[in-house]
């Protein structure tokens, strides 16, 4: 469909410069309509509002600057574009023209060349002006609608969370009381148990989730010493390496800077994530946990951060994968994708950006991966 041309209006108290700029603009196609004076102007602007105004400047009664003062005040007209046509030349006069709010000055005797090339770029400039406000428009009502059915999918997820924790507490008790009647070794109990308690935490994880993403995760901060810290939290882990074939390190320079976080959220981070590196690397295989001190670049520039990385030589993680690990309930295509929908690394990212850091992430499938966060300190 073929865009119409401008709607013009043109004020000017001379009739034969009315007439002069009116034939210049109908022969490119422009719709026009010319007044001899700024209250007609200001009428004709509000029974239909023009594309463009312009406007003399030395009119009888009201002129142009304060027809142009008049068209600013009025919220139905203040955003159209008005260009200056006037015999004035003098430098104030067209400094004064712009301070009322006038887009363009065109000065007498014009050059319809001139008038043409200033007239389509305002109007252009306001027909884009439009479309880009509708746009913005549109993108703030599919916001709200996103945030609505956010809010929606929020609350009928922590109504599930809660509705189904009272049943699943019965069902836990009822299996205590089946395994002091059963045997010792009764594998479908057993299995049961397992069920039970996954069920039990991928809830938790679930209310947790909910929890970060509106705030609700308290933070305690406190002084941490990372040497004594990490050591002893890694503790365990030479025995787990020692009992599954895998070699673990700790690599811990004993110069770091303390760091102010919540110990047992942060515990929580280097756990899982230790956790997933030998769940995923197979016997044989090498797990490091790392620190170091790294400084900020760019717009972080003269920032220092804490860096704590946990690198496996397992599996790695797929190419398609890795944009989205930390997605809540995005399920992987690994074939071991069924045991859970994936919501560890994504409570671990939401408790580390509680503590202003960040998580990054590398992976080579076949090779491994490597994942840091960066604290303060």
């Amino acid at each position: 469909m073929l865009v119409p041309q401008g709607d013009i209006l043109i004020v000017d108290d001379n009739p034969a410069n009315l007439d002069l700029l009116s034939a210049v603009l109908r022969e490119r196609q422009y719709r026009v309509r010319a007044v001899p004076s700024g209250p007609m102007a200001l009428e004709a602007a509000r029974r239909h509002p023009p594309e463009l105004v312009m406007l003399d400047v030395n009119m009888p009664g009201m002129d142009g600057y304060e027809t142009c003062e008049a068209f600013k005040k009025d919220a139905s007209l203040a955003r159209i574009p008005i260009i200056f046509i006037s015999a004035l030349d003098d430098p104030l006069d067209k400094v004064k023209a712009f301070r009322v709010g006038g887009r363009d000055y065109v000065t007498k005797p014009f050059s319809a060349e001139e008038v043409l090339v200033r007239v389509e770029h305002q109007v252009n400039l306001g027909r884009l002006q439009r479309e880009l406000e509708i746009q913005n428009q549109n993108l703030l009502d599919a916001n709200l609608k996103l945030k609505e059915v956010n809010t929606l999918k929020t609350n009928f997820t922590t109504m599930l969370v809660h509705d189904l924790r009272s049943p699943l507490t019965v069902i836990g008790l009822v299996l205590e009381k089946v395994r002091g009647r059963s045997s010792a070794n009764d594998e479908a109990l057993d299995k049961a148990e397992t069920s039970c308690a996954r069920i039990k935490a991928l809830l938790d994880e679930m209310l947790e989730i909910y929890r970060s993403d509106t705030g609700q995760v308290p933070i305690e901060f406190g002084e941490i010493e990372p040497v004594s810290w990490l050591a002893a939290l890694m503790a365990p882990y030479h025995l787990r390496a020692a009992s599954t074939g895998v070699e673990f390190q700790l690599a811990v320079p004993g110069n770091l800077p303390r760091i102010l976080g919540d110990q047992q959220k942060l515990d929580r981070v280097l756990v899982n994530l230790v956790d997933n590196a030998f769940k995923f690397t197979p016997r044989g295989g090498a797990v490091r946990v790392e620190t170091g001190v790294e400084f900020g670049s760019g717009v972080e520039a003269g920032l220092r951060f804490l860096r704590l990385s946990v690198i496996d030589t397992g599996r790695g993680i797929p190419a398609g994968d890795l944009p989205f690990i930390f997605d809540p309930f995005r399920q992987s295509e690994r074939s071991d994708a069924s045991q859970g929908v994936g919501l560890g690394l994504a409570i671990v990212q939401r408790l580390v950006a509680a503590h202003n850091g960040q998580i990054r992430a590398q992976s080579q499938p076949g090779f491994g991966s490597n994942f840091s966060i960066l604290l303060p300190c």
